[in-house]
């Protein structure tokens, strides 16, 4: 569901102003790639707005064009950090032969303010874009990873990209590796998982499991109003 991310989170901190109401509530749910984290996303939404006053929304993508208006800057101009992309040491050479020069460092910390903005204004699931990491100290949260075994993965990935298997498992194990790297600049610890307050393994659980039981927790954590 795209929104319009600044507009929604002013909205929702003026209404928490009005109820002194800190951060939240959010959730943010990080996967493994290969699981189907944006259709669980949107079935988890549409049944807490099915039976709740207050509506949530979720953001993925957006945070990208939000980050860039942070910046001042065209979306294409940091496309790459969501492609999970390392300019490393040569991003101010080519930043400097571009329009903009942007250094990694100041995306990240935009990156940050946004996603810290989103999930403090409440009412939201944020997927991916190390939400986790960047909302774990917001009290009135709640960290999902969606994990599966390697083969049930690759299984996924050949059917969707048309590949064959190796090339599906070397797609996999890359990409999972550039999304640590992409975290860890927002969380530095061999134990990632710590940032996780409940793991889902896909293989064994449907996509409706999945948002049943997530939705449960988040009733009895009080994080919906009835």
């Amino acid at each position: 569901m795209g929104i319009t991310i600044t507009g929604y989170a002013r909205k929702r901190l003026k209404e928490k102003e009005k109820q002194r109401i800190t951060g939240g509530p959010v959730v943010t749910i990080s996967r493994e790639f290969g699981c189907p984290s944006k259709l669980i996303t949107k079935m988890l939404v549409q049944k807490i707005n099915s039976a709740q006053k207050s509506q949530w929304k979720w953001v993925s993508k957006e945070i990208l064009s939000e980050s860039a208006r942070e910046l001042g800057i065209p979306p294409s101009e940091i496309k790459y950090f969501f492609n999970y992309a390392e300019h490393g040491m040569v991003d101010g050479i080519l930043n400097t032969l571009a329009n903009f020069y942007i250094s990694d460092k100041k995306v990240y910390n935009a990156v940050r303010k946004v996603i810290k903005s989103i999930g403090f204004s409440g009412n939201i699931v944020i997927v991916g874009r190390g939400g986790a990491a960047i909302c774990h100290d917001i009290k009135n949260s709640l960290h999902i990873r969606l994990l599966a075994p390697l083969e049930w993965r690759t299984e996924k990935i050949m059917e969707f990209y048309h590949l064959d298997r190796n090339k599906a498992t070397e797609f996999i194990k890359s990409y999972d590796q550039k999304r640590r790297k992409f975290l860890e600049h927002f969380y530095k610890a061999e134990d990632m998982n710590k940032l996780f307050d409940i793991i889902y393994n896909c293989a064994g659980l449907s996509k409706a499991e999945i948002v049943n039981s997530i939705y449960s927790i988040l009733r009895e954590k009080g994080m919906l109003s009835n």
